[in-house]
């Protein structure tokens, strides 16, 4: 029979015999109660909180919990990371822009972002987050979204920014409660839908982007056509490599192997880096942006240009130009991040395995591609043969 182990004061079975231990210590005569968990990592947890807050007692130096969710810390944790407790909103939202500042090339949109956090710290700077609830959050959401009229999809990219907030609070071991997470998303109906690109209006979008690389005079205006070429390559990259639109304008020189036929894409949406594929058509357009030999410019004195000098895509603001075409083009509610849908659902009309699509759209979750596979209706139909009934034999009754 196994030798139970020695009592330690202040740790015990919340039901003995379950083995799932807790601890308790007394802080200014409350009593505080903390769960750990069950087996051997349960009761090594509880007597190690016991033991550092019983350390903390004796010779005073760190900050005892009032609550169970409040976690035990040495004066020196204190001295690095703050009174956890003490921290506010408004810290959360200068350490996040200050961030955003330093990683234009992950926070491409450098307006946007600041001007969110700008009106969360209006409103709740001087909370301590741990008091915040989530409650408060989907009030305030509610209220901003009647009195402005915002879209849902806009009251959905602030309530993203204050989870963000959060997140990053947490990599920076300034808070270890996300409130804004607990705030459910409003539907944004249509935008659930995928959206794709026929070959009809491919081909009048094509026209228009050829339009404008012909309005410019090669020997007058080489600046201009290029960059319209520079836009029509745009597109042929995006709509038959199925980059997202971060992916592909974050990708640099370096990364583009034309002998192994793949882009390393290093900035991506889950944070992994994977491998995008070069097909031939690609592959020509990739020479072709290569050849124009063109250059993100500053947009001004005050406004330099942070992104590397051996990006691809040297234009990467591409919101104006591309809305425009789809005007011209009669193309309505489409995207830019439709031509990945565009993309992926061409390649399963054609056949390809599901799981090859998974690989080349970079998927984490084969659910992810499995939103394609009705786009595939003969192999539905062809595979549902096995239910016909059997051909009768000749003579038979």
């Amino acid at each position: 029979m196994a030798r139970r182990p020695a009592p330690v004061s202040g740790v015990y079975e919340r039901t003995p015999g379950r083995d799932i231990w807790s601890a308790r210590i007394r802080v200014n005569g409350k009593l505080v109660r903390k769960s750990f968990g069950r087996g051997p990592r349960g009761r090594a947890d509880a007597i190690a909180w016991v033991e550092k807050a019983r350390t903390i007692k004796r010779t005073g130096e760190g900050v005892l919990p009032a609550t169970a969710k409040r976690p035990i810390m040495t004066t020196a944790e204190v001295a690095i990371l703050g009174d956890i407790h003490a921290i506010t909103v408004g810290r959360l939202c200068d350490e996040f822009d200050r961030y955003v500042r330093e990683h234009p090339e992950e926070y491409r949109d450098q307006t946007n972002p600041p001007k969110r956090t700008a009106e969360i710290r209006e409103n709740f700077g001087d909370r301590a987050v741990a008091t915040l609830k989530p409650s408060e959050i989907e009030d305030w959401l509610d209220k901003i979204q009647k009195q402005r009229s915002l879209a849902n999809g806009t009251v959905n990219k602030m309530r993203g920014t204050f989870s963000m907030l959060f997140k990053h609070g947490k990599r920076r071991d300034l808070v270890n409660v996300n409130p804004a997470a607990d705030v459910p998303l409003r539907d944004v109906g249509h935008c659930i839908i995928e959206r794709f690109l026929s070959a009809e209006e491919e081909k009048r979008l094509r026209e228009v982007l050829q339009r404008k690389i012909d309005s410019h005079d090669p020997f007058k205006q080489p600046e201009l056509r290029k960059q319209a070429i520079h836009r029509l390559l745009e597109f042929e990259v995006s709509l038959k490599s199925g980059m997202r639109r971060s992916e592909q304008y974050n990708l640099r020189w370096g990364d583009v192997d034309f002998d192994r036929r793949i882009m390393r894409l290093r900035q991506t949406k889950n944070g992994r880096p994977r491998n995008a594929y070069i097909i031939d058509d690609v592959a020509v357009a990739l020479q072709q942006l290569r050849d124009l030999d063109l250059e993100r410019r500053d947009r001004s004195a005050h406004q330099p240009n942070r992104s590397p000098e051996d990006v691809v895509f040297a234009k990467a603001e591409n919101k104006k130009w591309w809305q425009a075409a789809l005007d011209d083009a009669k193309i309505k509610n489409y995207h830019w991040h439709d031509n990945r849908h565009t993309f992926c659902s061409r390649l399963v009309q054609a056949g390809v395995h599901l799981k090859v699509v998974q690989e080349a759209a970079g998927h984490a979750s084969i659910a992810s591609t499995m939103r394609y596979a009705h786009f595939a209706p003969s192999q539905v139909v062809d595979a549902m043969a096995v239910l016909n009934a059997k051909p009768r034999r000749s003579g038979a009754a």
